[in-house]
């Protein structure tokens, strides 16, 4: 799906997602955004190389808070939102720091992730998130190195390392953010409960999502 004006944020339950980039380093083998066509529920996420602005985003998430409140703020669209790191950092302390009025600077700010920051950017980048993101959830989906390449399919780059710097990237958050949650798929062929516990020797809370549907988003 293409359209000539893209969603740049768009709205998900009581959340308002922020969709900043396509990139991404991994090709997941349970990502919908080739199936779904780069739609999500009616919101066309197809950037097409065209990725907005700190202000753009945060010009569009106004326009969103004055048409109907939102209860939080989440960096997540068709791309990894770490790829763009610093962009990703200024419409967070933009927020925070009373900048994108009418949304309150102490809204929830939440990231969904597939970890790999770290690894992407050759530094712990955990430390910068601190003060601006409230909860980070992890896409880890297994505790076996093997299992997460074969699902995950990350890029040449970051394959031989790419599971110890998410489990680095899980450790460090869990030490300093106020939520850090892992996340796994139903139905990938994952035990579950070695996964919980995998989660949860790292820090993290583990949640078990459910595999979106075939076909078109309802």
């Amino acid at each position: 799906m293409t359209s000539q004006n893209p969603s740049i944020v768009y709205r998900y339950g009581k959340g308002l997602y922020a969709n900043i980039t396509n990139r991404c380093p991994t090709a997941c083998v349970f990502c919908i955004k080739s199936k779904w066509g780069m739609d999500y529920r009616g919101s066309d996420l197809n950037l097409s190389g065209s990725e907005p602005s700190p202000a753009d985003v945060i010009a569009a998430a106004r326009a969103q808070w004055q048409a109907a409140p939102f209860e939080e703020f989440v960096f997540c669209g068709y791309g990894e939102p770490t790829m763009r790191l610093e962009a990703l950092l200024a419409c967070a302390r933009l927020i925070r720091n009373g900048r994108a009025e009418p949304i309150p600077s102490g809204i929830r700010i939440r990231l969904n992730t597939n970890g790999l920051a770290n690894a992407v950017w050759g530094r712990n980048v955990v430390p910068e998130m601190k003060g601006l993101i409230d909860s980070v959830h992890v896409s880890l989906n297994t505790y076996d190195p093997a299992q997460w390449k074969a699902l995950m399919r990350p890029m040449e780059p970051w394959e031989a390392a790419g599971f110890e710097k998410v489990k680095e990237f899980v450790r460090e958050a869990a030490l300093l953010l106020p939520e850090v949650c892992a996340t796994a798929i139903e139905d990938n062929g994952v035990d579950l409960e070695k996964f919980k516990a995998f989660a949860a020797s790292l820090g993290a809370e583990p949640r078990i999502r459910p595999r979106l549907g075939e076909g078109e988003p309802a």
